[in-house]
Order: structure tokens, then C-alpha cells, then sequence
């Protein structure tokens, strides 16, 4: 058996800090349509090109008279004629030639040919109702600043400045390594004993959902030459390398060994459960990310840990967003094995390792009736898929011996998913 006891094992702060101090990414720009832009950061200030509007223009269906004619209070319009001494003026178009201020429809009368019109209120002075050429934008103006998110209505912003086209930061390259001998790809038969690698299809998604490009790499076997050959082609090709691999403490994996011969490990594993066995190494300049088990744990260690650093890649804020939550439940105590007679230790269960240690609890966030957000935790301790997706945040709970777990009614911190973090 290999001697694992010179791994290094850091709380999940410090994991993240090493994760940021290690990452030296040097994004390229590429230019994009603005249509095809939503999504994307922004590399370059967005300026107006023109000015907006760039003439008298009404703000909503109304009616265009001049000034002029109310000045000395309501007129007699009895003999007015359309093109003459009024016209029909629409939301965002040009004033008719000739006329500078505007009346809402809904305070005009009209006769059945709408040849006439009659007025219910006065408007308040000239160029009521409509707004000044440049009002709303000048060329040369800052619309959008470099760094900016993309989205939809951000895109329709920088068109309106007639930007055609933006700059924005390539996005990163992700690649995916699943490992294990144990692993087939789906829609392949299933030899017993076997597992399908399904990881790769929800890490994906993330990547495309958090502005990268994925690429997943063939199922590596648990061979050290084939995985020191897939580190050093990943990390060779691509931005950032997420490897998905085993503990490193069964006997065929051999994950953290060969990252060690070609690169730097800063961390084997982190002091949380799931995802205990979350690394980070550097291969050059391109970090790796180690991220195991299944699904339901890879899952939110890679929000833990991959989100962070293509965040930083991108340039926005990388740590998830913490807020203040009040408990509405007592949350279920994990059991963790130490050894001690109080608690002592079961062949099963794995042994709490380097101090502090801490359990992942997945919490459902609601309103209550006094206002303050409260937190309950998911049904299962063990939650699926389904479950899982209901969450909002994530908990770092106390576990093991002599720590303090909080109960109803206190007030703990959480961390939001990224689904509630991108647009910041």
C-alpha cells in the first residue's frame, strides 16, 4: 500500500485562496457579433457611436402641436386640420417636421374621421412629452465598462450605441479528465462490476453555463503512463484541466502520483466531506483540478472549486456570494469516526483526518413570515439528483467531536450556488 502520510489536507478557504494566488491566466480578446454576444465578458468599454436620439423624438403616442398655440392657454381647435396644426406623433419616431411638443392620446378627443381633435389638459410647456437629440446618449459616451457580463438586455444596450460588434475575452478552454477502470461511456452495455462515467455530462454543462468551452477527453484507464500522457497533453492544450479521478488511496489510482512527477501539488485533499478527496495541482502554468466521486459530490465540489478559478480566468468575481440565514430546523449530525470512546470508530467509516473537519449540507432557502430568509435542509442526507437541484446553498457544517453545531433559530453563514452568483 502506498504511504499517503505526507498528504496535505487545507479548509476550504484556504483551498480557494491557493487556487487564486496559483492561477496566472493570460486570457486572449476575440470580436463577436453583439448578436451573438450574451454570455460573454466584455474585454474592451462599449462607446456610443451616435447620439441617441438624434432628433426630436416623441416618448409615447401622442399628439404633436407647437408650443406656441397654448401658450396663451388652451386654443380653440375647432377649425385645426391634421398636417397643419397637429399630427399623430408615435413612441421613439421623430417628431413631424415642424412641431416640438407632444399630448398623450389618452388626454385627446377625436372625431370619427380623426380629422378633429379637442384637448382634456394643456401640456406643461415646449418639447413636453418628447426628448432632446443626445438625451438619452452622446457619441463618445461609456455605455458598457470592460468586464462587464453580457446578457440580453446589456447586448440590446450595446446595439442601440450602433455597436455591431464587441471585443470579448476568449472563452476559457476546460479540459475533463474521467479516469478508472471501472468506467464505460453511456449508451454502452454495462459488464458487471462496472460504472457508467456520467460526470463529464454534468461538469460540461457547468463549463458551457459559466462562459467555457469543455473538452472531454476518452476514459483514461488507471495506468501510470496513460495518465501522465493525458496530464501533460491537458495541460499542454487547454486553459484549465479538471481531473476526475479516485482518492488516490485505492490501489489503482494514481491520479495525484503522476500530477506530483509532472507538476506541483498544492493540496491532496480538503476538510469537508463530500468531496474530501478535492485537489489542486499546477502543471506549468495550467492549473488542475481534482475533483471525486460521483455526481452527487463532484457536483458541488466543482461549484467549490473549478467555479473560482474560471472566474478568475474571465475576471470576474470569483468566490461564491455568502449571505446570513436564520435556521428553521435542526440539521441532521453526521456521524464521523475519531476513534474516541464517545465516538468510536467503525470499520466503515472513514477516519476524520487533520483537525477541523466539516459536513456539505445542501440547504432550501425561504422567506418567513418575519422576513428573515431561513434555511432547511434537504430531506436525505444522501440527496439525488432531484433533491439536490432544489437546494439554493451550500452549508459547511461542524462535525466530529467538541464542535459546536447550531441549531433552530440560530443564524448561520451559507454560500449561494452560481446559478445566483453569475451576473454579478
Amino acid at each position: 500500500m502506498r504511504d499517503h502520510s505526507k498528504h496535505i489536507q487545507v479548509e476550504r478557504e484556504k483551498a480557494i485562496e491557493m487556487i487564486l494566488q496559483n492561477c496566472r491566466f493570460h486570457p486572449m480578446e476575440e470580436s463577436v457579433p453583439v448578436r451573438e454576444s450574451a454570455g460573454r465578458i466584455l474585454a474592451e468599454d462599449i462607446f456610443s457611436q451616435w447620439d441617441v436620439p438624434n432628433a426630436l423624438t416623441c416618448r409615447m403616442d401622442s399628439v404633436a402641436v407647437r408650443w406656441s398655440d397654448f401658450e396663451n392657454g388652451m386654443p380653440d381647435t375647432s377649425g385645426w386640420e391634421r398636417g397643419r396644426q397637429w399630427e399623430f406623433a408615435n413612441t421613439g419616431v421623430a417628431m413631424p417636421e415642424g412641431f416640438d411638443t407632444a399630448v398623450v392620446v389618452e388626454h385627446v378627443r377625436f372625431s370619427d374621421n380623426d380629422t378633429k381633435v379637442a384637448f382634456d389638459v394643456m401640456p406643461s410647456g415646449k418639447h413636453a412629452g418628447t426628448s432632446a437629440p443626445g438625451s438619452r446618449l452622446k457619441a463618445g459616451d461609456l455605455m458598457v465598462p470592460k468586464g462587464t457580463l453580457i446578457t440580453p438586455l446589456i447586448a440590446a444596450h450595446i446595439a442601440n450605441g450602433n455597436n455591431a460588434f464587441v471585443k470579448v475575452v476568449k472563452k476559457p478552454v476546460v479540459a475533463f479528465l474521467p479516469t478508472g477502470n471501472e468506467l464505460v461511456n453511456v449508451g454502452k452495455p454495462v459488464p458487471i462490476g462496472k460504472n457508467i462515467e456520467s460526470n463529464s455530462v454534468m461538469i460540461a454543462e457547468k463549463i458551457r453555463q459559466w462562459g467555457g468551452e469543455p473538452v472531454v477527453f476518452e476514459i483514461i484507464l488507471d495506468e501510470q503512463e496513460a495518465l501522465k500522457e493525458a496530464l501533460l497533453k491537458a495541460a499542454a492544450e487547454n486553459d484549465i484541466v479538471v481531473l476526475n479521478a479516485g482518492s488516490s488511496k485505492g490501489n489503482d489510482d494514481w491520479g495525484i502520483e503522476m500530477l506530483e512527477e509532472v507538476g506541483t501539488v498544492f493540496y491532496h485533499q480538503t476538510s469537508h466531506g463530500p468531496g474530501h478527496h478535492s485537489s489542486f495541482g499546477i502543471i506549468g502554468e495550467t492549473p488542475v483540478i481534482g475533483i471525486s466521486g460521483p455526481p452527487g459530490g463532484a457536483a458541488f465540489t466543482t461549484d467549490f472549486y473549478l467555479y473560482p478559478a474560471m472566474m478568475a480566468y474571465l475576471g470576474r468575481e470569483p468566490r461564491l456570494p455568502k449571505i446570513i440565514v436564520r435556521l428553521a430546523e435542526n440539521l441532521a449530525v453526521a456521524k464521523i469516526a475519531s476513534g474516541s470512546e464517545k465516538s468510536p470508530a467503525r470499520g466503515e467509516e472513514r477516519p476524520r483526518e487533520g483537525g477541523r473537519f466539516h459536513t456539505i449540507r445542501q440547504l432550501i432557502l425561504e422567506q418567513a413570515e418575519d422576513g428573515i430568509i431561513e434555511a432547511r435542509q434537504l430531506p436525505s442526507k444522501k440527496p439525488g439528483p432531484f433533491e439536490a437541484e432544489k437546494a439554493d446553498a451550500y452549508y459547511m457544517m461542524p462535525s466530529g467531536d467538541g464542535m459546536t453545531i447550531p441549531g433552530k433559530g440560530d443564524f448561520i453563514e451559507v454560500e449561494l450556488r452560481p446559478e445566483f452568483a453569475r451576473t454579478r
